[in-house]
This record gives structure tokens, sequence and C-alpha cells, in this order.
């Protein structure tokens, strides 16, 4: 049987492979391969503006697996969920679905699409709801599963060994997930999503940014959200963002010879007026005397 051809989509280092469906179905009522079968596999390093949106979803579960960077998925019409190194994020067939990458910090993932009776129990046993979602396990384990192992076994052909030892790959990640899921209650909490959204404020400091976007990026209601991100930094989201500016702007004005309002313009403040008040009340000097503060 002919290798199959790899797919790429314009990631630097990106493999992908997807079974033919004519292979899909002669294969999938195999005894080894009707419990468990892959149809499609792949690696994506720094997946820089990855973006996939499914209205209807797909006839298979999505497996996805975040090594490095930052992402995110949303099921049906529900809120972005953040995606950190460690998160496993579980796309039930046939459910509306949303993922992408981080614009400033694109993700790396593993993933593999798959079908069979099995995909149900193995759900269940790593604790995933029907409706799918996320598990948190810890990041520097990600890479132990595996996952990529599934891609690198469909890319040597598509023979009933080479299918049966991806399905086999993908039963060891899984029952792997099982075993180094967070013992906590196998989601992505509360407060890690929080933190999550601190990184991602980061990426938009010269972006008009509203509680409300924070607060649907931690899947969070706006009052539990601000709860938890005064607990994490003593801070409401608006001000420690506020804040950030401000270190940017002083960081601006430290290492470069662009004008004061040049500098509120590009740190996100339109007005120059409300800029220096903000940056007094944060620095306790105006960015003109500040700048002429020795520094080093």
């Amino acid at each position: 049987m002919a290798k199959p051809k790899r797919i790429r989509e314009g990631f630097r280092g990106q493999r992908l492979v997807v079974l033919p469906a004519g292979v899909r179905e002669r294969i999938r009522t195999h005894p080894l391969m009707k419990g468990l079968l892959v149809t499609d596999a792949g690696i994506f390093p720094h997946a820089k503006s990855h973006f996939i949106e499914r209205g209807h979803g797909t006839p298979t579960t999505l497996l996805i697996i975040c090594l490095a960077g930052m992402g995110w998925y949303r099921l049906g019409g529900g809120p972005r969920q953040p995606v950190v190194p460690g998160s496993v994020v579980w796309l039930p067939s046939q459910r509306p679905h949303a993922y992408g990458a981080d614009e400033t910090d694109p993700w790396t993932i593993e993933w593999a699409h798959f079908e069979g009776e099995e995909v149900e129990s193995w759900r269940e046993l790593i604790g995933i709801s029907l409706e799918g979602g996320m598990l948190a396990i810890p990041p520097a384990a990600a890479g132990e599963l595996r996952v990529g192992q599934i891609w690198a076994h469909l890319d040597h052909g598509y023979t009933p060994a080479n299918l049966a030892a991806a399905s086999g790959a993908l039963r060891t990640a899984l029952a792997a997930m099982a075993q180094k899921r967070s013992p906590k209650d196998g989601q992505t909490s509360a407060e890690e999503r929080v933190a999550a959204s601190v990184a991602w404020m980061k990426g938009r400091l010269s972006e008009p940014l509203r509680l409300s976007e924070l607060a649907n990026y931690s899947g969070l209601s706006i009052p539990h959200y601000t709860v938890l991100f005064r607990r994490l930094t003593g801070f409401s989201p608006i001000d420690w963002f506020a804040r950030l500016r401000i270190q940017w702007a002083c960081e601006l004005l430290d290492t470069t010879q662009l004008s004061v309002g040049e500098i509120a313009r590009q740190v996100g403040f339109p007005d120059p007026y409300y800029f220096t008040r903000c940056f007094r009340r944060v620095v306790g000097l105006p960015p003109r005397k500040y700048r002429r503060v020795p520094k080093g």
C-alpha cells in the first residue's frame, strides 16, 4: 500500500495525515479497529494564526494536547476557554466547536481524530463530561503522552498493522491521561484560567479591553472573575491592565526617544492628558519627570 502524503498548512515543522474515506470504510469494521480507529492525526508546532470553526462539529471525536504556548477552545455557543501547557481538550463528535492559537504566544499541539465503540468508555475513564471539555495534567507530563507518535504510525502507510499501531498508541495515551490528570477535579481550575487571562492581557496592551471579554475568556461570570483576579493580583482586572500599560510606557520612556503623546497612543491611551494622570497615579511622577530620573 502506498505511503500517505503529508498535508501541510503553513506551520513550520507541521505534520498531518488524514485517512482517505475509502480506507476508513474498509477498515472500521476490522476486529482490531472497530473499538478505536484513528482517522486523522498531526503535530502543529508554534501554530501561529491557527483557527478552526465547525458549526456542525465533526463525525469524529477530537483530542488536542497543548505542549507549549497558549490557545483557546469553545464548545457550542459557550465562552472561549483558555488552553495552556498541560491542557487536554476533548471535543465530542457532532458538537459545534471552535479553537485557535493565541495571537502572541501560539500553541504547540499534538492531536488526533478518532471513532469507535470504545470512545465513550475512554471519555468516562478520563473524567470528561458528555458535553466535552478540558482536563489538566502536569505540563511536563504532556509530552510523555506521545500523542505525536500516533501521526508517525499513520505516516508509515495505511496497512492494518500501522492502523492498529496508531490505535494502540492512542489507547496508551488515553490510559496515561487518566493516570496523570490533576487530582483536583479533572478540569482546569478557575484560578488557572484567571492566571491565563493575565498572560492574555499582556499581548493586547494597545487594544481596548473590556471586563466582559476577560471574564468570557476565563469562562466565568464577571463578579466571580473579578473576585478571583483580585485574590491573585491584589488589583481589579481593569486596574491591573492599566498598570501593565504604564509599565510598558516606562520601558518606552527609558529606551526610546518617542514623545509622551506617541507613547500614550502606543500603550493604548488615545488621550495623552488621561495617560499622564494615570501615569502619575501609578508611578508617582508625570512621564516627563520620570524620563529625567537617572536609571541604572
